[in-house]
């Protein structure tokens, strides 16, 4: 909800929000949270009401007692307001940040036009045109930022990790997923970096810049991890750049005002205890406001975002072992062909490894006579 908020802002749009109110008068209204939000459902030309199971219930007088009390008024107010028009309705449309199945949504409501703002770019600049048209705003921008569509003849070179992690990829770059910071967490052998190295290559297929921020280089502070930013990825910052490259206020600057995506993958980042301050709290937190930035952090650990500003934007797999041969066996055939005649048993090799991605490549590169690759 808040992204989207900031998305309208950003087209000049004026907003009213609990969260963002709350941001620029840190005491709340004088006149009380009650009052605030039914002067906004009331005197809005424009209303967006962001479809969710608990406000149909509320809706549908079908939640819990005492569940929802402040969306529970605001209902009410909703309903009498399309009891008194007849059902004349130009000014309230539903907004969907998640699917909801069509059977979900109350009968009553689904006669109006509603939005995906997230599903595509033109679900949002539709969404954007119809708010300016309510308001009689003419300078109005799309906030639009065009993430690129998803490749479907780009295969990565790694065993099975298509169940969550390289969908969890393809949806951040794609721009449909809320979260643009992913987060993997995994011992050292578990395919970490391999992950990252083919995520790299798939952003770039798609025209995405990428920078590489890999503590395992001795990033000795912050701006060295700045001039790292500006030689990867300089062309897109230009302010940040021209400026000499070591000011986060102008670094900032530019990414807000991108519109065309960018990816950060910042690996084991178990070493970055020296700038993990600077990760935290400013590079992730940026990422709330560069709606262009996408961010992927590995590790044998990982921020924690249980407490962080950016915690709504996170999203942490975990990677552990490929234990089902099966899973193996495309990998294995396209990097040892001869295995077939050579009557290599995979079920014993992964068995042999444990499913440890970084024991079982070893020990194929023995089977094949080459040398053993260095841990990741």
């Amino acid at each position: 909800m808040r992204r989207l908020a900031l998305l309208l802002r950003q087209s000049k749009i004026p907003v009213e929000l609990d969260q963002l109110y709350l941001d620029d008068h840190p005491g709340g209204p004088d006149e009380g949270w009650p009052q605030w939000c039914e002067d906004r459902a009331n005197k809005s030309e424009a209303v967006l009401i962001i479809a969710s199971h608990g406000w149909f219930a509320i809706y549908e007088r079908t939640e819990a007692a005492g569940v929802g009390c402040g969306a529970a008024a605001e209902v009410a107010l909703f309903q009498q307001y399309l009891y008194d028009e007849k059902g004349d309705n130009p000014r309230i449309r539903l907004a969907f940040l998640d699917p909801l199945p069509k059977d979900h949504i109350p009968a009553r409501l689904r006669v109006w036009q509603s939005y995906n703002p997230f599903a595509s770019s033109a679900e949002l600049d539709q969404l954007v045109a119809w708010v300016a048209q309510r308001l009689e705003l003419n300078d109005v921008q799309s906030p639009t930022v065009r993430w690129p569509r998803p490749l479907d003849d780009f295969h990565p070179d790694i065993a099975d990790r298509h169940e969550s992690e390289w969908p969890a990829i393809v949806d951040l770059l794609a721009g449909r997923s809320r979260e643009r910071i992913l987060m993997f967490r995994a011992e050292s052998g578990f395919g970490k970096s391999e992950l990252l190295h083919q995520c790299a290559a798939y952003a770039r297929q798609l025209g995405i810049d990428v920078a590489i921020l890999d503590f395992k280089a001795p990033y000795q502070n912050v701006q060295a991890l700045l001039g790292q930013l500006d030689l990867d990825l300089g062309m897109h910052l230009p302010i940040f750049s021209q400026q000499g490259a070591d000011k986060m206020h102008l670094l900032c600057k530019d990414l807000r005002s991108l519109r065309q995506p960018i990816l950060i993958i910042l690996d084991t980042y178990e070493n970055a205890a020296r700038v993990a301050d600077w990760v935290c709290y400013q590079l992730l937190s940026e990422v709330e406001r560069s709606l262009a930035l996408a961010v992927i952090v590995a590790g044998q650990l990982c921020p924690d975002p249980s407490s962080a500003p950016w915690r709504g934007f996170a999203r942490c797999l975990s990677l552990g072992p490929i234990k089902e041969a099966a899973n193996w066996v495309p990998w294995i055939d396209r990097q040892y062909p001869d295995f077939q005649s050579l009557k290599v048993d995979i079920h014993t090799l992964v068995m042999a490894a444990d499913g440890v991605p970084k024991t079982l490549s070893d020990l194929c590169r023995t089977i094949a006579g080459q040398m053993p690759l260095q841990s990741s």
